[in-house]
């Protein structure tokens, strides 16, 4: 797996570029975590099999992808021993960005590209498929990205936006009635205007971020214990960091931290 970060540029819009080709592993199953995050999945080998919602199930051949936007439950992706792609994990402000419309619009739903990028998909996958080197993979997907998100006109309106980098830069420990305060308006104005522009309410993105963070402290600090992860990220307790973990995971914490994969590679189901 190769990772590029986002330029300072890019920042606000993108967590994190991703190209992968993998090989050997045998069947897997990953179980792949709410973050706060929209993706754009780009398939470039064998099939790539999605549960999601659960026992749902999509297939997506070679030169096929999919969009889906923030989510709080996990989905489940299934390969039979090889696969190879490349994928972007988009901030709320960069999918909303990229698709130029209220994410409220589309959801969490599992959708081809091509239906809400147009051409530009086809370029892409094209662009993508041109190289074998995950490295130009990730360039073409910078390029391609910034082009898009780029274009005027497609920014939700300032105040938004504002009470979302707020959400995100305290890691989810923000206050909505203190946020709806700052902004003059009540929480159900707020929670109305967020939810229509990110496809979720400032409240739950809170929790799907405050998750994220804690697992992602908890898998890098094994040394450290539940309870000082939960405070560590805002939780009341280690029982109240359980609840989230059990809902947005699908198993408490000690339960998915065994199912940790190497290298980057997520979660195993």
């Amino acid at each position: 797996m190769e990772f590029l970060a986002p330029s300072s540029r890019l920042a606000p819009f993108v967590r994190l570029f991703d190209a992968y080709a993998e090989s050997g592993t045998g069947r897997l199953r990953r179980r792949e975590m709410p973050s706060g995050l929209a993706t754009l999945v780009f398939n470039l080998g064998a099939e790539l099999r999605v549960e999601y919602p659960l026992e749902t199930h999509r297939r997506y051949g070679a030169g096929t992808g999919f969009y889906t936007g923030l989510g709080s439950t996990h989905a489940i992706t299934e390969t039979d021993g090889s696969q190879t792609g490349a994928q972007v994990m988009l901030t709320a402000l960069g999918a909303r960005c990229l698709l130029g419309i209220p994410l409220a619009e589309v959801g969490d739903n599992l959708i081809d590209p091509s239906e809400l990028l147009g051409p530009s998909a086809g370029r892409i996958i094209d662009r993508l498929g041109e190289t074998d080197s995950p490295v130009s993979r990730l360039i073409v997907l910078e390029q391609e990205i910034t082009r898009l998100i780029e274009r005027p006109g497609n920014e939700p309106p300032g105040d938004i936006a504002w009470a979302l980098r707020q959400i995100e830069c305290r890691g989810g420990g923000v206050s909505m009635t203190s946020l709806a305060a700052k902004l003059g308006t009540s929480r159900k104005h707020l929670t109305v205007r967020f939810t229509r522009e990110f496809g979720m309410g400032p409240k739950l993105l809170s929790r799907v971020i405050r998750f994220d963070r804690s697992a992602r402290l908890a898998r890098s600090r094994p040394d450290l214990g539940l309870a000082a992860v939960a405070a560590a990220c805002g939780y009341a307790d280690q029982a109240h960091l359980t609840r989230d973990w059990r809902q947005f995971s699908g198993s408490p914490p000690r339960e998915l931290l065994r199912r940790g994969l190497p290298d980057g590679g997520g979660w195993a189901d």
